[in-house]
């Protein structure tokens, strides 16, 4: 009885696990949508190239540097990359080159 348990005890923890596992790898290979001839796929990030026009929506990450085109209240939490914890408003033009990064 006891070893019957502990089989299904492990069962569950190994698909627990593996669960982890998956979503940890969506997290280490980053996708974006992206319009490729005319149609609007998901490519991992690893294979954008400059001039590919991406798509986001609410709550996505941001798989690679980007310029905005046309954005709506856009606002990206920067923690990771500035330390700054208040959200950070984004807009579709460009810096100029002399302000301080």
């Amino acid at each position: 009885m006891i070893i019957i348990i502990n089989a299904i005890i492990g069962y569950i923890q190994e698909a627990k696990a593996a669960k982890i596992m998956e979503s940890l790898k969506n997290i280490l290979h980053p996708t974006a949508k992206v319009k490729r001839n005319g149609k609007l796929i998901e490519e991992s990030a690893e294979n954008l190239v400059p001039g590919d026009i991406i798509y986001m929506e609410a709550g996505e990450n941001i798989a690679a540097d980007v310029r905005i085109f046309e954005e709506s209240e856009f606002q990206t939490n920067d923690f990771s990359l500035t330390g700054e914890s208040n959200p950070v408003h984004k807009f579709t033009h460009a810096i100029p080159g002399d302000v301080p990064l």
